[in-house]
């Protein structure tokens, strides 16, 4: 246990206050407030309003910041210890095997004594001895900004939503108690009034909110005092841009039946582009104006990586009499979360609901420990008073952070090569960045990671199989030796994708004036007329190998169906275009017959490969003299000379042999 003593300074500035809350004081002394706004307070709201224009004025911080996500690493979370205590208890039970945990209470030996009891180890405990007007810390805390992204960590202050000095005092506290600057949105020009639950950042520049910002800065506010900040949207977006770092401020419709309109009520970013979002049944409760907010997020921005969000749903529980917040029922959610590092705290209620919403935890966030915390039991039933988990914490981040961005690998079709993306930065620079990855049931395979500009950097895979799943996590090390993954649990969890194998079935060739040499990796089951028909009148003649011919002008097809193992030499009058329709052929299953001397051959696989690597088992057993392609540019194997290059797709290859043989394509899943 450590106990913070408060500077006299605080001990004074509490005097000063205490004439204004009195009454207050005695009100919260016999009830727990809620997140709501009481009638009382209702009625001081312009007397606490007007005294922060009474405040020197603060400038915003003079330097580019960024404002910290919730999943980068933090050093410690903060508490008001403020009833609940079933709840607090078990949140600094999971956190102190993470972080720091900061108390503010004004009796921490009762506090220690309760966690003693509990068998909580207390060595990374610290106490504030101060009071505080309410328990909901994430509206009145501090926020985590980093000058130039990754550097010296200051904290930002915004004027609280509800007139409780004594919760708007704390991030003083912390400021004082690690020594950072504090900023503070309370005077002047850049006044305003926010709330912590009403705000996500992705830590890029992107932040989410719900109206509610716009009514609590409009001059009148949604209880009518005049002493709330006058300002327009393009104001209020440049004092988040000038104190947050925000550049893109997503503002949606409140909520009818959420009282407080708190985004994170109803949705949680779970990484850059990833939505958790509440689900209703349809037609119920917020149901309908969540989906909605949630079509114009889709239907308007992207993430900083220009993809549209990820959302994720997950069901919203009801009460045990099946009643939704339209009908009485409290607010139940599971996204009101909140991470600690390698944990995730989740409120749950009911068993039959929370197992549900730890699989999607778990299927979004692997490796992350989720972790239940009752929130709707009789001692403790704090969803009843309008706030869960994420309410009642707010974190601290590390100094010097070591950032990672990346957007997450969706699944895709196949290629042969797949290129991994991130950035890296820290404020002594980067020392080396990897890759990590592995394939279903493997061991993971590393692979440095080279920087392509600024702090960006990548690295191409090749030979991934297919219709399997790969996961995947980076790590990064700062050339002060500082090391970090991503995502911060790795290796336990990473991100995952699958790369799935589509054949193609359809082909189109690109047919030149004069001669051709052209295949296809489609059956098509045609017979050659058939196949050109719709070209037929730019066609002068089709060839096969042995000379047979297909002659259009003369209605005389000599070479009877398509083959699609062979080659076709086709003289045109005109450059046109063959479209040809079928089921693919495996490369891995149909060896093409090489004959003693001369073969026309056609090209199986859909990707462009080096004549040479194709070939390389023929050479090897001294049996190919020579490969040509239409152009009469070859391939010499003896000289060690390739004048084709790439075998493309769609074209026909001559090979001359000394004795009969067979070429095997690799599967399209594999590389040369």
């Amino acid at each position: 246990m450590r106990l913070n003593k408060i500077p006299s300074m605080k001990r004074v500035f509490f005097l000063w206050i205490t004439y204004l809350v009195s009454t207050t004081m005695s009100i919260q002394a016999q009830e727990l407030l809620p997140k709501s706004m009481t009638k009382y307070e209702e009625g001081i709201l312009d007397k606490y309003l007007s005294k922060f224009s009474e405040k020197t004025a603060t400038n915003p911080p003079n330097f580019p910041i960024r404002t910290m996500a919730e999943w980068e690493e933090i050093k410690a979370i903060t508490l008001s210890w403020q009833g609940y205590s079933g709840i607090l208890t078990e949140i600094v039970r999971e956190a102190v095997e993470e972080v720091e945990v900061i108390i503010f209470t004004s009796n921490a030996n009762n506090v220690e004594n309760i966690l003693i009891n509990a068998g909580v180890n207390t060595d990374q405990v610290t106490y504030i001895n101060q009071s505080t007007n309410s328990i909901w810390i994430r509206d009145y805390g501090q926020h985590t900004v980093y000058a130039n992204d990754v550097e010296d960590q200051v904290l930002i202050d915004w004027i609280y939503n509800r007139p409780r000095p004594l919760d708007d005092e704390s991030p003083q506290l912390i400021a004082n108690y690690y020594g950072y600057e504090l900023y503070n949105t309370n005077t002047g020009n850049t006044q305003l009034v926010n709330t912590g639950g009403n705000f996500m950042s992705d830590g890029m520049g992107n932040a989410f909110a719900s109206n509610l910002i716009l009514e609590e800065n409009d001059g009148w506010g949604p209880y009518g005092s005049v002493n709330y900040p006058n300002h327009s949207e393009a104001e209020i977006d440049d004092i988040m841009n000038q104190f947050m770092g925000i550049n893109q401020y997503i503002k949606m419709e409140t909520l009818p039946y959420d009282g407080i309109h708190h985004i994170d009520m109803h949705m949680k970013l779970l990484n850059e582009e990833t939505l958790l979002i509440a689900e209703y049944p349809e037609g119920i409760a917020d149901g309908p104006q969540i989906e909605a907010n949630i079509q114009y997020i889709l239907d308007n921005f992207t993430t900083p990586y220009g993809n549209s969000y990820n959302i994720i749903r997950i069901p919203s529980p009801p009460s045990t009499s099946g009643a939704f917040p339209d009908n009485s029922g409290y607010y139940r959610t599971y996204t009101n979360s909140v991470f600690i590092n390698s944990k995730v705290l989740v409120p749950f209620y009911r068993t039959e609901y929370d197992t549900i919403a730890q699989r999607i935890y778990e299927e979004a966030l692997p490796g992350y420990e989720i972790i239940g915390i009752d929130c709707d039991n009789s001692g403790n039933n704090i969803i009843s008073a309008s706030g869960a988990i994420h309410c009642i914490t707010k974190a601290v981040g590390v100094d010097d952070p070591l950032l990672i961005n990346h957007a997450p690998m969706k699944s895709m079709s196949y290629g042969p090569n797949i290129q991994f993306q991130a950035s890296a930065q820290h404020r002594y620079g980067i020392e080396s960045m990897e890759l990590f990855y592995k394939i279903e049931g493997g061991n993971y395979t590393s692979m440095l990671m080279n920087n392509i500009q600024g702090n960006d950097y990548a690295c191409e895979v090749n030979g991934i199989p297919t219709n399997t799943e790969i996961e995947y996590y980076f790590k990064a090390t700062a050339s002060n030796g500082k090391v970090i993954n991503r995502p911060i649990v790795a290796p336990q969890g990473g991100y995952k994708f699958t790369i799935e194998l589509t054949y193609p079935s359809s082909q189109s060739i690109e047919l030149y004036y004069g001669w051709n040499l052209i295949s296809s990796y489609l059956n098509s089951n045609q017979s050659v007329e058939e196949i050109f028909t719709p070209i037929e009148e730019n066609i002068v003649i089709v060839k096969n190998n042995y000379g047979t011919a297909y002659l259009p002008e003369w209605d005389f097809n000599g070479i009877g169906a398509f083959n699609s193992l062979e080659g076709y030499f086709v003289k045109t009058t005109l450059s046109t275009t063959l479209n040809i329709n079928g089921t693919f052929i495996l490369p891995e299953e149909n060896p093409i017959p090489l004959n003693n001397g001369w073969s026309a051959i056609s090209y199986l696989r859909t990707d462009a490969v080096p004549a040479d690597l194709v070939f390389a088992e023929i050479v090897n057993d001294n049996n190919l003299v020579i490969a040509k392609n239409h152009l009469g540019q070859a391939y010499l194997p003896d000289w060690d000379f390739n004048g084709i290059g790439n075998l493309i797709p769609g074209q026909g290859y001559q090979l001359k042999v000394n004795q009969a043989d067979e070429l095997l394509y690799l599967p399209i899943n594999e590389t040369y």
